[in-house]
């Protein structure tokens, strides 16, 4: 089943965006802490849905890849010949093994896997309670179901703290409220919900799993001049990229104008936003600092959760 406007996320700008995405997303002690609270363990079976470049699959494999085993799935035939070969550097002391299919008919038989899991999957899908209730099919009784997903419609209302001329109160209303239109016409034109994470919860609950628990990501991003650390100075290079790229694109915000009167706004509305963003300018006024070293920023901690629940 081929989702609406499905993006391609095997090439150009989607394809980095799930590489580089997932660099550095959770710290190192968070990731231990989900595979103890999961919990994942030697031999399992992991089916990860939806699996790209296999990320699921070399985060955790530490925790369950002896004499274990991680079946990866995709619509993508491209990624998932490059997984395939992704794998033989990391699938060391167990098994992995790729699929085309699609999450709403996953190829694999009833209670095959210990652990069924999916990472910013539902968010784009149409159907994504149809998409769980597979993944509750192919997992064992007992067994785990876990959905990393995000809300994005939270992270995009922070307004953190720069060295950016502050906004009026005013300002911030008038953004928080683009932001909502613009969500609900990307929902009414079949894009997905990029806040899926809050309704996961009572998903797991209507499919009738149990033990539903959910831990949030718990990485703050932040710069401060002089950018000493090797993260920093990683998003600092890539701020400085997408600043001297005249055609850079943010996924949430491509198709902006039809997500836009999608969601019920208006063309005045549409117009003063549009003024509102040439008059800041913000790339300029980054770009400035940036060459001064004076920018600094802190965005507080992303909206971004592990949920899990049990198959009776």
């Amino acid at each position: 089943m081929k989702e609406k406007n499905k993006i391609n996320w095997s090439k150009g700008d989607h394809k980095k965006a799930i590489i580089e995405q997932r660099k550095n997303l959770w710290k190192e002690d968070t990731l231990k802490m989900i595979a103890d609270w999961l919990p994942l363990k030697p031999e399992m079976i992991m089916l990860d849905v939806g699996c790209g470049l296999g990320y699921n699959g070399f985060t955790y494999w530490k925790y369950f890849g002896k004499n274990g085993v991680y079946l990866g799935v995709d619509i993508s035939e491209d990624l998932i010949k490059e997984a395939k070969t992704l794998a033989k550097e990391w699938a060391l002391g167990g098994k992995a093994e790729f699929k085309l299919g699609s999450v709403y008919k996953l190829p694999f038989k009833d209670n095959s896997a210990d652990i069924t899991i999916c990472q910013t999957l539902l968010m784009h899908l149409k159907e994504p309670k149809k998409s769980l209730q597979e993944m509750k099919r192919v997992t064992k009784h007992g067994g785990l179901i876990v959905c990393v997903e995000p809300d994005n419609l939270s992270n995009s209302m922070r307004i953190g703290y720069s060295s950016l001329p502050e906004l009026t109160t005013e300002q911030k209303i008038l953004l928080h409220r683009v932001h909502f239109i613009v969500y609900e016409g990307h929902k009414k034109l079949g894009f997905g919900d990029y806040a899926i994470a809050n309704k996961i919860p009572k998903m797991m609950s209507d499919l009738d799993l149990y033990e539903i628990d959910i831990i949030c990501n718990d990485k703050c991003f932040f710069l401060i001049p002089p950018y000493e650390t090797e993260e920093q100075q990683r998003i600092i290079e890539k701020i400085q990229k997408n600043i001297n790229k005249k055609d850079t694109k943010d996924y949430y915000l491509e198709g902006f104008k039809d997500k836009f009167f999608a969601g019920g706004g208006s063309k005045y509305l549409y117009y003063k936003y549009k003024r509102f963003i040439k008059e800041h300018n913000w790339k300029a006024q980054m770009k400035e600092q940036l060459s001064k070293k004076s920018f600094y920023r802190f965005g507080g901690a992303s909206f971004f959760y592990v949920i899990r629940g049990k198959k009776k």
